[in-house]
């Protein structure tokens, strides 16, 4: 199975190529903004550097979120304009799942999972994981809500830094956040559908409207 991979709904800008099991090129880059501009770029050249072009294609995988709404935004319309234009279909990864498969290949000793995600304001996306098997529905829950819970757990994301500050969390495990590769090993477990993948946002956009 031939997957295209694209990550942009944290820190991080990325694609990878996913080829039988095995990742034949991946691209990551830091950033907070210009997703939109550099992201094709990236899925040209690793396509380029994997000796693969569209038409090779199986399917094509992207994180759903939660993360930065701009950031999810860009990577599930880049995806989709790519499934459309070559008639393939998509695979959704949430980056709770793919953060969660990370972390099992590195300590699959780890059961009780607390991932806690950085939201930039008083409270954190959360959702709790036993192995690779999802507790409950994913949400934004603020440091007092988690630690009502937090006993037994081992906590990682890229909120538990802050989260610590408020806190005390007896185990946490330093993983980096997940990059299209994660996203792509994740996807080759799933079956692709014909259909656009819904956007895991855990909250509304912050907008005003300006009415004259």
């Amino acid at each position: 199975m031939k997957i295209l991979a694209i990550d942009s709904a944290h820190g991080t800008c990325s694609a990878a190529f996913f080829c039988d099991g095995r990742i034949l090129g991946e691209s990551v880059e830091e950033m907070e903004r210009g997703q939109a501009e550099r992201l094709i770029l990236m899925i040209q050249e690793v396509l380029k550097a994997s000796d693969h072009d569209f038409k090779s294609l199986d399917a094509v995988a992207v994180t759903t979120g939660p993360g930065s709404f701009t950031g999810v935004r860009v990577g599930l319309a880049t995806a989709d304009g790519l499934a459309l234009a070559a008639d393939l279909p998509m695979i959704g990864v949430s980056v709770f799942d793919a953060l969660a498969w990370k972390i099992h290949q590195k300590n699959s000793d780890v059961k009780k999972l607390c991932l806690v995600l950085e939201t930039k304001r008083d409270d954190f996306y959360v959702q709790c994981f036993d192995g690779l098997s999802a507790i409950g529905e994913p949400c934004a829950k603020t440091a007092e809500e988690i630690a009502a819970f937090s006993s037994g757990y081992t906590f990682a994301g890229n909120g538990s830094d802050r989260l610590k500050q408020d806190i005390a969390l007896s185990d946490i495990c330093d993983v980096t956040m997940p990059t299209a590769s994660d996203v792509a090993f994740v996807a080759a477990q799933r079956a692709p559908v014909k259909e656009f993948p819904q956007a895991m946002y855990l909250r509304e956009a912050e907008v005003t409207v300006c009415r004259k």
